[in-house]
């Protein structure tokens, strides 16, 4: 299709176009998100368009895939440093940002989670109740401060977890859950899930305390799929169904638990992509480089084996990630993390994202070829630098020093959003 350049246009055809809005709905559907951004410039008429959420749902009918990775560095303390991973680097995109400066934070400002565009952050380091909480779209660049939770009563209990839920092709507004202890007296270990609302600006608790396990990781398992949040804990796996404000169990897999080393297998990433959730199971010590992805049917009633692959070529290219210093059946023998499983518009899309040392890799699910996204320089870590003796009283301290500089929790997706805060 011959592109036409309005600017070329005589000042009747032009008058043509900007006074007709289908037709004008038509051009701009095909412009890039960059492009339509500086549009929003051009008039207010032009702005209201693009950020109707009728707008929105046109230019993408269906979920719109990750354009890249923030991969938040941990050992920049003062205010946290990105590194930006496109998954394209043959027409790379540039980094959105390095640090977060949006706003003057003087506790700098990290991600907690990112959610079909918007990302939540918080004060780094600062503690309750002088942390404050951001939405934020990287795109546009516009934020919105959370009110304090707990309105007038203010309440002392610590904040365990703050999960955003958002999801454009269904509404145009979002929700913040915010689960904290419960401040109810003679009720010890139970917890009070309370509700922030774009569309009403206010917080409000939903139902009463409730029992959880005690490691369940409310504020970085969190994963909000299908209109529910989900937090996997072995058979005590909890899912909060949003707009119903309902909290139940949920299955889970018949594999080990991530954070058991007795385990035969272990969960390697746990996650959503282009409205897929997924489970990466490691199949057992004795096979470090077998992963069974798991997919969640769209009911949410169970699991199903999607895929099936041996990442042994990856280990085979890459040797440096080997700990020779470990057994080959300790579950830190490679120095390798699943960082993010990556769906797309089309089956044979989709991707596995690995971190290794100095390096993030592309693992292709169907074809099983991989590439290098990126290599880091001196903040990564330097396995092979690292000296290690089994006699010296600190060897266990030594070998935390080998660990990777990203692991899945401070792993991020960038998707690209007009959506207007």
């Amino acid at each position: 299709m011959k592109m036409i350049k309005i600017n070329c246009l005589s000042p009747f055809s032009r008058n043509e176009v900007f006074s007709n809005e289908e037709l004008l709905i038509q051009i701009l559907l095909h412009l890039p998100v960059k492009s339509l951004v500086r549009c929003k410039c051009v008039s207010k008429k032009w702005s209201s368009l693009i950020t109707r959420p009728e707008f929105t749902r046109l230019r993408v009918p269906s979920f719109n895939p990750a354009r890249g990775l923030f991969l938040h560095c941990s050992s920049f303390l003062i205010n946290p440093f990105h590194e930006f991973v496109s998954f394209t680097p043959r027409e790379p995109i540039s980094a959105p940002f390095h640090k977060l400066t949006f706003v003057d934070d003087p506790s700098g400002i990290r991600i907690l989670q990112s959610c079909n565009g918007l990302l939540l952050c918080c004060s780094f380091r600062a503690y309750e109740p002088n942390i404050n909480y951001y939405i934020y779209n990287p795109t546009t660049q516009q934020f919105i401060v959370l009110p304090k939770s707990g309105g007038k009563r203010q309440i002392s209990k610590a904040v365990l977890g703050m999960k955003l839920a958002f999801d454009p092709r269904k509404s145009p507004n979002y929700k913040v859950n915010c689960i904290r202890m419960s401040d109810e007296l003679f009720l010890n270990q139970h917890y009070q899930i309370e509700i922030y609302s774009s569309e009403t600006k206010k917080w409000k608790l939903s139902g009463p305390p409730f029992l959880a396990r005690y490691d369940i990781g409310f504020m970085y398992s969190g994963v909000y799929w299908n209109g529910a949040i989900y937090w996997p804990c072995g058979d005590n796996s909890l899912r909060f169904v949003v707009e119903r404000e309902k909290l139940e169990n949920f299955p889970m897999p018949c594999i080990g638990r991530s954070w058991d080393d007795d385990e035969e297998s272990r969960v390697a990433y746990y996650g959503e992509s282009c409205g897929y959730l997924h489970l990466v199971q490691v199949y057992s010590r004795q096979k470090l480089t077998f992963y069974n992805i798991y997919e969640m049917k769209s009911d949410g009633t169970e699991w199903f084996l999607k895929y099936e692959v041996n990442v042994e070529d990856v280990v085979n290219a890459f040797p440096h990630m080997i700990r020779q210093y470990l057994d080959p059946t300790d579950w830190h023998y490679l120095a390798m993390v699943v960082l993010c499983v990556v769906r797309g518009e089309k089956e044979e899309d989709a991707f596995m994202v690995l971190h290794i040392p100095k390096m993030v890799i592309r693992y292709n699910l169907r074809d099983y070829t991989f590439y290098k996204l990126c290599e880091f320089g001196n903040t990564s870590t330097q396995d092979d630098n690292c000296q290690f003796e089994e006699e010296d009283e600190d060897y266990e301290a030594s070998v935390t020093l080998v660990s990777l500089e990203f692991d899945r929790s401070s792993v991020f997706q960038y998707i690209e959003s007009l959506f207007s805060l």
